[in-house]
């Protein structure tokens, strides 16, 4: 009789290693690979499917598992400064740093396979110097102290007593609350004001920050396990950066799908996406920061269908210019975060794709702007399929005068609840305008205001 225990001498072949390769999380398969180069020839062969892609300029997410590059520093003698302490914490800092410990914030030189997002906006920088950094450390030490000392007073004030001693330590609990709150944001600025002068004094003296450097790579997992990993600061971050994403993407003999790809960077900062020289994406979703339409002509080199429309086009900042690129015109679904830098309305106006979602209103439309876009809708785009998403407006009482407001504006409108109007439309359609609550975080209550145009249900 045959034995069914497999042999554990026995190697998997090439094709049968591929196969299992292809199983593994993203991820995993990654990791696997760098412990067991052996394998990486196959690894580099079988087909890579990856939900999101997410890249900055420090960093990359990839299926919800973080990959962040940053500046360790570390005192070579004696204690080391909170500010410093603090910034390690958080992964170290985000840009390159000089001998002095100044930031290098102005943008790489281009290498081959690099994709510029943004523009560096040096406007933006602080006018800072030596003196003035002197100056806010003695106004903050001063702050600090006078702070510390009344809250000294308080605590060793006599016990109040008599028929208000209720009030009166209630009214002292408050006192002291309130000063614990000024005290501590008052240490951190401090903090950094005397990172601030040591850094000043070191450029004037012409000599190094007294502390040792490293790259730090932080890899966090969905689960919340955090690796760490340090190397010499022998290149730069964006060098770091490259390197880690050509392991991961480059020498592939297949090209990478991608569901979600994005490219994202703080309001100032400059981003240039450095990635492995020749590589193709076929990727269906895209977001970017930046100019959308230069973006847009950038990253053609990098998509193989790059005359395939993007089932969904993500921007952080849409000019009216942008409304009239095909590319943006044809994307299933238009996803916007709110612009206060150009009109809104005439925006909305000049927006022609079915389905938009308006993201982070932080301050949100007024009514009579909700009310203005369903009167745009119901005049020239009200087809079908029609649908904007209006998502992250603070105020429930915005949505609930916008819908109030559009129901007074046409005399067929029906309130259904509290929260839907619905419209008739011509040809057995109508025009559902709702709203919702939504919980971000578990705990922050917002509310999404949805315009639609759906079949008439009224049969």
């Amino acid at each position: 009789m045959s034995s069914s225990i497999p042999d554990a001498d026995k190697k998997l072949s090439y094709d049968c290693l591929k196969c299992v390769i292809q199983k593994f999380e993203v991820n995993f398969r990654f990791q696997l690979a760098k412990r067991l180069p052996k394998i990486s020839p196959a690894e580099k062969a079988v087909p890579l499917y990856i939900s999101d892609l997410s890249v900055s300029g420090i960093g990359f997410t990839l299926n919800n598992t973080e990959y962040r590059l940053g500046v360790i520093q570390q005192a070579r003698e004696g204690p080391t400064l909170e500010a410093i302490k603090r910034r390690n914490g958080n992964g170290g800092w985000w840009t390159d740093i000089d001998r002095f410990g100044f930031e290098k914030d102005s943008l790489p030189e281009l290498t081959p396979g690099d994709i510029l997002i943004q523009d560096y906006r040096p406007e933006m920088e602080l006018n800072d110097n030596l003196k003035r950094a002197e100056a806010r450390l003695a106004t903050e030490q001063k702050r600090l102290a006078d702070l510390e000392r009344e809250k000294m007073e308080m605590e060793n004030a006599p016990e109040n007593r008599g028929r208000k001693r209720r009030r009166r330590n209630q009214v002292r609990e408050e006192q002291l609350e309130r000063i614990n709150a000024e005290i501590r944001p008052s240490k951190v600025r401090l903090a950094n004001d005397e990172f601030a002068v040591l850094r000043f004094q070191c450029k004037r003296d012409d000599r190094p920050l007294p502390y040792d450097t490293f790259i730090q790579l932080t890899k966090k997992s969905p689960d919340g396990n955090v690796f760490i990993e340090r190397f010499k600061y022998d290149k730069s971050l964006k060098e770091a950066l490259k390197y880690l994403i050509c392991e991961f993407l480059g020498n592939r003999q297949l090209v990478t799908k991608i569901k979600s790809l994005g490219f994202c960077t703080f309001l100032n900062d400059g981003l240039v996406i450095s990635l492995p020289e020749g590589v193709k994406f076929d990727v269906q979703e895209f977001g970017t920061a930046g100019n959308l339409s230069e973006v847009l002509q950038r990253v053609e080199s990098i998509l193989e269908f790059p005359n395939r429309p993007f089932a969904r086009l993500i921007a952080d900042s849409l000019s009216l210019e942008d409304v009239q690129n095909p590319k943006v015109r044809e994307t299933g679904i238009l996803e916007l975060t709110d612009n206060m830098s150009v009109d809104v309305m005439a925006l909305y106006r000049e927006i022609t794709n079915k389905k938009v979602v308006i993201r982070s209103l932080m301050r949100g439309l007024f009514p009579d702007q909700y009310a203005m876009i369903v009167e745009n809708l119901i005049n020239t785009k009200g087809t079908l399929g029609t649908c904007y998403e209006f998502e992250g407006i603070r105020c429930e009482a915005k949505a609930r005068d916008a819908l109030k407001l559009i129901a007074e504006r046409y005399e067929n409108a029906v309130f259904v609840g509290e929260r839907l109007v619905t419209i008739p439309l011509p040809n057995q359609l109508q025009l559902d305008v709702s709203y919702e609550p939504y919980l971000i975080a578990s705990k922050f209550r917002v509310y999404n205001l949805k315009v639609e145009v759906v079949q008439n249900r009224s049969d």
